[in-house]
Formats: C-alpha cells, structure tokens, sequence
C-alpha cells in the first residue's frame, strides 16, 4: 500500500530543541528478550503513514532482572544528531546522541568501564514534544565511540564526563512509544 503525502508540518507555537537531562536510559542489547523497530517502507507490514516509519509503537521486554539505567546528564548538555551517509541506492542514516555527566566519581567512572565495547540501546527524551528518541536496534546496536572525563586546572573549571552515542540505520532515531522498564533495585 502507497503513503499518501498531502501535507508535511504545521504551525507550532512552542517547538523547542533540547533534551531532559533527567531522562537518559541505557540499556544493554545482551539484557534485551525483544527488541521491536520502526514499520518498513515495503511487504506485507509495510506503514500506511509517514509517522509509522520512525514510531515503535510496541514495547521492548528485558530479562527477568534487567532493564534501562537512568543517567542524569548536565542540563543543556544532551544533542541529538542525524546525518544520511551515502545515497542511491542505499543511504543510512547516522545518528548520535552526546550527553554529559556532572563529576569523576566512582560511579560515572565505572559506568564508562560498564559500557564501553558494549552493544546498547540508549533512548532520550525531548524536553518540549515529550517524543522518546532511540539510539540502537538489534540489528545495528549503538555503541559508545567517544568518552571523555575532563577535570580543568583551575577551580572554577570543568568537571565532566562526556558520552558520545552512535548508531546508523535506515531512518532517523526513532520515536519509542513504549514503556521504559528500568533495572530492578538490588
């Protein structure tokens, strides 16, 4: 079945960048029992809308035991970029989420060590719309391929760890509908 396109966007009188610095979850795709993407473009369960192509509308499901990790980033610290790599026939689309964690602790170092090398999902949520954005699938993971801790010399400079977050697929970073199981307290 065909998409019809009759109109694209509309007048919004509060649309706004940015991200909840309070709401980064990351979740390793090991911990994952299913994973659920975006409808394709063709087959049998192809979207009949152009919102179906980026929404997992369906939940994903950890293990017993597992789910996301709640990070807090710096306020104001969290980008979402897209980028189409390529072009015909097959471009893919880049995306990365930068975020930063406020300190040198024990717990942010070890979470740098917890997750590098590691296939993730990690997912964001955007401060003026409320969408959720997913980095990773299970067929393409995203991985950490940037983090840097930065204490400066001086004693008003900066004392931050920062985490760059990529993956590519077929569209942009998704718009997660479902609910966000975090890890079970111990």
């Amino acid at each position: 079945m065909a998409i019809k396109v009759e109109t694209i966007g509309a007048a919004a009188s509060e649309v706004s960048g940015a991200f909840s610095h309070t709401e980064i979850y990351v979740g390793l795709l090991r911990d994952f029992e299913t994973l659920t993407e975006p409808k394709g473009k063709y087959g049998t369960d192809a979207a009949t809308t152009l919102a179906e192509l980026v929404e997992i509308s369906a939940p994903h499901t950890f293990k017993v035991g597992f789910g996301f990790t709640k990070v807090k980033a710096i306020q104001e610290s969290v980008i979402l970029e897209t980028a189409q790599l390529g072009n015909k026939p097959s471009p893919v689309q880049e995306n990365k989420m930068t975020f930063q964690m406020l300190g040198s602790d024990a717990e942010i170092l070890g979470f740098k060590r917890h997750v590098k090398g590691e296939d993730l999902i990690v997912l964001g949520k955007e401060f003026a719309s409320g969408n959720v954005r997913q980095i990773g699938s299970a067929k393409y993971a995203a991985a950490v391929i940037e983090s840097t801790s930065k204490i400066d010399g001086t004693v008003e400079g900066e004392n931050a760890t920062t985490f760059v977050v990529q993956d590519k697929q077929m569209y942009d970073a998704p718009i997660y509908k479902g609910d966000i199981t975090l890890m079970p307290t111990v």
